[in-house]
């Protein structure tokens, strides 16, 4: 390895080897345990490997037993047991179909059975599954308790107490109810550590006596085993709780500026500590979004880290490719949903997905089932998705939904990765995916059902026992029973840094330790009592008081500063908001300094690397590309190269358009396109007819909701994003049929007649071709033969459409579309047509504005593009012209780095 120091390739420091390190010298609060072992043994004239060591984490098993074996190499060691790891080792647990199983899978299921039997349907849903997540928290924070009783004596602890919290005058109905239930539920449970007081477990057939170790939480078995041990039990903390004015004195203090600060910071501290010699590292968890962050910063700079606390299921890989399958399956998905879930299955390629979303943005298809009524859409929608969601959408039991999951997983190709993953194989026995797992909570779901109404139980509709289940509650199953699940990665044997609670430091002999998210928030004095319990309650039932829990959190903060080499590091701001350090921070004699140099800018010492670098101004661009010169131009294209040179180099010789947004709602854009579409068909299917007025209007509105439906704007019918353009429609169709009947009956009585629409043309000019698609193109009569008019509608503003024909030469869209057709004589105007109706001429609904110049401005046109074309095809400098409205909105803005030009 790297000597202390040294970075790699990336510039990351490496941890410093350990080869000839000093051996490794016993702490001394396990000297102290191992002389209280002695005298222990000498006192019950018992040996060393007839006493059992109960300590407060399964950690310190491993610790015991080296520190031990340090002292006493020869003989048998005493027995080193957490009280969980050794009723394991006894008696293996299967919980009982109704148990507090502290598994969120069956938990859920009783819960919902308990509370559909109280409830039944004098709530709503949402609530009743409030109140299921409830009833779960009240009995988890109640389980330590019940486990500290005796299996034959729980039951009447449990009745005992039910007279106590019996419904007070001023008590909240709902909120005891839960209680009593939580308390009945936990009083008839059996436990994992019942088999501490099982024959195997009796004092003398067990061990011939106990040292407990207590941790600094109050641990209720511990203190019921050592009553039932009577005098062959003795407690000795492994360390000594008396203050030392002399604690934190050593530590080095950090006020960062906010989170991210914070997070670099400290794992800059943390590979400090590393180099120097003194890993493993302790990284304490007091905020886990930011340990998190740190750890991942620690992983990239190439430190083994070991995670002791863990982290959410929910919050893996893996857990996020279950869930975006089931939001892909809903009846109202997203696109983008869809989409999403695509990307993390392998059933589908690259091309396929990017076909379907280029096709669906183009569309504007914001819902999945807009995709599949749209016609355009159906060739790239792969003909084996839909039948896959579509088979998830109809309600059924809990078990047959799980069975079915796994059969879509395995159809879109997750299953195997999810097998092979290990965050994957956790999940899958999280939520009994597959057949073994379906079957045991179909048990548990037979088992509720035969104590409870089975017809009212089955009718209730995601009631979560026996019952069918939708979609949608099966989703909000699938939520709880990962978020109730810890996801603890596999790590090597000799890590660099472990991550841990800070109670956790206890007996572990860190010699550093960094710790962040020493705030308000994150390290309160007088932490929060878990749960809705009162404090008349709390002391009922034999949970942790408020002073009990400041208690135990000072104990840890006693034991952190304790380490020899300390980091201590808090953020200034969250989310633009002030925050303090901890009380118990601004209590150490060295936080004053800081308080003081802070004033100056000096927070602490930065044991981040510093690098200098020299600020630059980003040059204007000024690029030339004459052999990516595009062989068609449109109206659009051109009239990027007129606005901005390094714009017509981006987006069009380049490519680098911008990808449409899947918006929840149509927008104006969509509102254009529908538009667009229904006078097309009008005027197709009416021709030169003329019917009447009356008829028309019929027509239009018929089409106007044909269209909408056709283009996937209705798809959605819970969805009101359409109803504004509904709601305007009627003034835009009176709007335009009064224009039509003006226009048709002028120009000698006969007035233009309705040629064709969306006629899509392509010419040569010189070496290039123009192309584009007109939006209608009518026919007039004169002295001189039938004229061509050329008409594109228009749903801007009024003004600015008006502005687009007060400069010809400007005017690059008519002109360029006059330049399609070989006539001669022709003629061109924009129909503006809004819902805004006012008194002057040109504050109609429909407005035709014509370009009266477009012969002239057809003319120039040719003879610039051609100039232009030929510039650009010889090589000239195409620069960022920096200048206009007609940078505010362009999409190349970001490329050209104007914002970075400076004075120039």
């Amino acid at each position: 390895m790297n000597p202390a120091g040294q970075s790699d390739d990336s510039g990351l420091p490496m941890a410093s080897s350990t080869e000839g390190a000093a051996p490794a010298k016993l702490d001394p609060q396990w000297s102290r345990l191992a002389e209280a072992i002695h005298r222990l043994t000498a006192q019950h004239g018992v040996k060393p490997g007839r006493v059992l060591v109960l300590v407060p984490y399964a950690q310190l098993m491993e610790e015991g037993r080296r520190a031990w074996g340090l002292l006493h190499p020869g003989g048998f060691p005493p027995r080193f047991e957490s009280s969980r790891n050794l009723a394991t080792s006894l008696q293996p647990f299967f919980p009982g179909a109704t148990d507090l199983s502290m598994d969120m899978a069956r938990d859920s299921l009783v819960a919902a059975s308990f509370v559909e039997r109280v409830a039944k349907a004098r709530t709503d849903p949402a609530i009743r599954a409030l109140m299921v997540s409830r009833l779960i928290e009240a009995a988890t924070q109640l389980a330590p308790a019940a486990a500290a009783i005796a299996p034959e004596q729980r039951l009447a602890w449990a009745n005992s107490l039910q007279e106590q919290l019996r419904l007070r005058p001023t008590a909240l109905h709902w909120e005891s109810l839960l209680g009593s239930l939580a308390l009945t539920w936990a009083g008839t449970s059996s436990f994992a550590t019942d088999a501490l007081w099982g024959p195997a477990a009796q004092p003398g057939i067990l061990a011939d006596a106990m040292l407990v170790v207590p941790g600094f939480h109050d641990d209720p078995l511990a203190k019921a085993l050592v009553r039932h041990w009577g005098e062959r039990a003795t407690v000795l903390p492994l360390i000594d709780q008396a203050d030392d004015p002399h604690l934190g004195q050593h530590a080095h203090m950090l006020r960062c500026a906010d989170s991210e600060d914070e997070a670099q910071q400290a794992a800059a501290c943390v590979l400090t500590r590393v180099n120097s010699g003194l890993a493993p590292v302790a990284l304490v968890a007091n905020d886990r979004i930011l340990v998190r962050r740190i750890s991942a910063m620690l992983t990239g700079a190439g430190v083994a880290v070991r995670d002791e606390t863990g982290w959410r299921l929910s919050t893996t890989h893996a857990a996020s490719q279950v869930m975006a399958l089931l939001r892909a399956a809903g009846p109202n998905a997203r696109t983008d949903d869809v989409l999403d879930w695509m990307k993390l299955a392998p059933a589908w390629n690259d091309a396929q997905i990017q076909r379907l979303e280029r096709a669906a943005r183009e569309a504007g298809a914001s819902r999945w089932r807009a995709v599949l009524k749209t016609p355009a859409l159906a060739d790239v929608v792969p003909a084996d998705l839909p039948p896959l969601l579509v088979a998830l959408q109809p309600p059924r039991t809990l078990s047959q939904w799980l069975t079915d999951t796994s059969t879509a997983l395995m159809g879109c190709g997750m299953w195997d990765p999810l097998q092979l993953d290990e965050a994957g194989q956790q999940l899958i026995r999280a939520l009994r995916l597959g057949r073994a797992g379906a079957e045991e909570l179909l048990a548990v779901s037979q088992a509720l059902t035969q104590t409870a109404n089975v017809e009212d139980s089955q009718k209730k509709q995601g009631s979560g026992t026996g019952g069918r289940m939708s979609l949608s509650a099966l989703g909000d199953w699938v939520q709880n029973v990962l978020e109730g699940a810890s996801f603890t990665a596999r790590h090597g044997a000799d890590p660099l840094v472990v991550v841990l609670p800070m109670a956790q430091l206890l007996g572990r002999g860190f010699k550093a330790a960094v710790v962040p998210g020493c705030d308000e928030v994150h390290l309160p004095t007088s932490p929060e009592p878990p749960g809705q319990w009162t404090a008349e309650q709390r002391m009922v039932l034999g949970l942790p008081s408020r002073a009990a829990l400041a208690e135990a959190a000072a104990g840890a903060w006693q034991a952190t500063l304790a380490t020899p080499q300390l980091d201590i590091l808090w953020r200034s701001q969250e989310r633009g908001e002030s925050m303090l350090a901890s009380a118990w921070v601004q209590a150490l004699p060295a936080f004053s300094r800081i308080a003081v140099a802070g004033a100056t800018g000096d927070h602490g010492t930065d044991r981040r690397p510093m690098r200098s670098l020299v600020a630059q101004v980003a040059p204007r661009p000024t690029p030339s590309a004459s052999d990516l010169l595009p062989e068609r131009l449109s109206a659009s294209a051109y009239q990027d190269l007129r606005h901005c040179p390094y714009r017509f180099f981006a987006l069009r010789q380049l490519r680098l358009t911008e990808t449409p947004e899947l918006d929840e709602a149509p927008d104006q854009r969509d509102m254009g396109n529908w538009l667009h579409a229904v006078l097309r068909a009008f005027h197709e299917q009416r021709g030169d007819a003329r019917p009447g007025e009356q008829a028309d209007r019929l027509r239009l509105d018929q089409l106007a909701v044909e269209t909408a439906d056709a283009m996937g704007l209705n798809a959605d019918e819970s969805a009101a994003g359409f109803l504004p353009f509904e709601a305007m429609w009627p003034a835009l169709r009176e709007g335009y049929l009064a224009w039509l009947a003006g226009y048709e009956s002028r120009e000698s009585g006969a007035g233009p007649r309705f040629e064709m629409a969306e006629v899509a043309r392509e010419v040569p000019l010189g070496p290039w071709k123009l192309y584009g698609k007109l939006d209608r193109v009518d026919v007039q009569g004169s002295p001189e033969g039938p004229i061509p008019l050329v008409i594109d509608y228009k749903t801007e503003s009024r003004a600015r459409t008006l502005d687009r024909v007060k400069e010809p030469l400007e005017d690059t869209q008519l002109a360029f579309y006059a330049a399609l057709l070989p006539q001669d004589n022709l003629r061109a105007a924009y129909l503006s047509i809004t819902d805004k109706r006012g008194d002057g001429p040109k504050e109609a609904s429909t407005l035709w504005v014509e370009q009266e110049d477009v012969l002239m401005a057809r003319e120039e046109l040719r003879k610039g593009l051609v100039h232009d074309m030929s510039r650009v095809a010889g090589g000239q400098a195409m620069p960022a012209l920096g200048e206009g409205q007609a940078c505010d909105y362009c999409a190349a803005r970001g490329l050209c780095r104007k914002d970075f030009w400076g004075q120039q």
